[in-house]
């Protein structure tokens, strides 16, 4: 969705905190949200939301949101009143009997309201109130606010120019080889961690469209020691003259886990997970740039990760016939 169409207009980067509850008010647990969103008409616009829903009794959930939104904006575009849905991929950390815990996998129908009201020099803040209801799993609701950061052309939205065109077109991501290092977390009822380190290369293949191939190693969290080769592609969108970056990626993450748990009387360390992520750079000079890249590797077996990493790259440019 990140940047699809040249045409596509205004975009959006918030940051939000607060409560995750079920109808009845109980078990309250604190909610975050990063919520990417691109407006394509002035009463239309589409989302991805990173959404984390604390920790209720039992179940520690979290999930990639894909939502299409319907805007009313209000007070010549200064507030803007919105409603949304769409699909909730989620990871449910549960308690087992034995003493492990589950990751249970699902999607489910997410419902929204938001409220935007904007500042000077870009900044707005935002509500949002969601509704997940899973078939297989307990309903929830969040109720969120922070503050976002507006990429238009101009220095504030005003009147008539709410939702200018980006800045670039037709921009296509020039090659890039990357170090990382950082955190991998297992999501467990303990949250195991270890150091982690990768090495990517990027090229963009079209506008806004990047692949990868990565070598990721999660280090060594006491319950897995996994490492393998990541390819994915990425939606990409540019902002500020290219000099920052936003991305959306998914493909397969081919690993050995040399921890991995007996299945019968037989071990199998190799296999494949969906690998999706979120990734940010930021221009240090021409050639180097800064990159922040956050996997989400869905295992078979109950042992999720989450994968946080800062890393230094050098871009060159494509070769052209």
């Amino acid at each position: 969705m990140l940047g699809l169409c040249p045409a596509l207009q205004a975009q959006e980067l918030s940051l939000e905190a607060g409560v995750t509850t079920n109808r009845k008010l109980e078990n309250l647990s604190y909610a975050w949200q990063i919520d990417y969103q691109q407006e394509i008409t002035r009463n239309f616009a589409a989302s991805f939301a990173r959404i984390n829903e604390g920790h209720v009794p039992g179940h520690h959930r979290d999930g990639n949101a894909w939502m299409v939104w319907g805007r009313l904006p209000m007070a010549e575009d200064k507030f803007i009143l919105s409603i949304g849905l769409g699909l909730y991929n989620y990871y449910d950390t549960q308690a087992l009997s034995s003493g492990d815990s589950a990751d249970v996998h699902g999607n489910a129908a997410i419902y929204n309201v938001s409220a935007t009201g904007y500042f000077a020099n870009r900044l707005f803040y935002k509500v949002t109130l969601n509704h997940m209801k899973p078939t297989h799993d307990i309903a929830g609701n969040t109720a969120t606010m922070g503050l976002g950061f507006w990429f238009g052309q101009d220095r504030k939205p005003t009147p008539g120019e709410l939702g200018h065109s980006p800045e670039e077109h037709g921009y296509i991501t020039e090659n890039e080889f990357t170090l990382f290092a950082g955190q991998s977390i297992v999501n467990t009822l303990f949250s195991q961690q270890a150091r982690a380190y990768a090495v990517e290369y990027r090229r963009g293949f079209a506008s806004h469209i990047d692949g990868t191939l990565s070598l990721i190693y999660e280090g060594d969290p006491e319950i897995v020691r996994r490492s393998g080769v990541a390819l994915q592609a990425w939606g990409t969108n540019t902002f500020f003259a290219e000099r920052l970056s936003l991305g959306v990626g998914i493909g397969p993450y081919i690993y050995i886990d040399r921890k991995h748990p007996n299945s019968g009387n037989s071990q199998n360390p190799s296999a494949i997970a969906p690998l999706i992520s979120l990734t940010f750079s930021g221009r240090i000079t021409e050639s180097w740039v800064t990159r922040l890249t956050w996997h989400r590797v869905a295992s078979s077996y109950n042992r999720d990760s989450d994968i946080i990493l800062l890393g230094l790259g050098y871009r060159w440019a494509l070769k052209h016939p």
